[in-house]
């Protein structure tokens, strides 16, 4: 459900003895929130904001959609035995 669809949503939950409260599904679902996921909670003077956190790509993965050039491993060996890299 897109958070335009629950924009304004209101609801009263209980906190359990652990301190916990369990998220609407509604809410979970326009945050698109998934069991095990990370939220932010930020303390502001209206009270507490949850968002979602974005999950990151590993670095890896970043750099691979780059499409950077790649030289072979025997060029760069030879590039190191010249002293061109380090």
């Amino acid at each position: 459900m897109p958070l335009k669809e629950v924009k304004g949503f209101t609801q009263t939950v209980t906190v359990d003895e652990a301190g916990r409260i369990a998220l609407p599904r509604p809410i979970l679902d326009a945050l698109g929130i998934q069991p095990k996921s990370e939220v932010i909670l930020e303390l502001t003077d209206l009270g507490v904001i949850i968002r979602s956190r974005p999950t990151a790509t590993p670095i890896t993965n970043r750099i691979a959609r780059m499409n950077l050039p790649v030289a072979p491993w025997e060029k760069m060996e030879e590039e190191i035995e010249a002293g061109l890299l380090e």
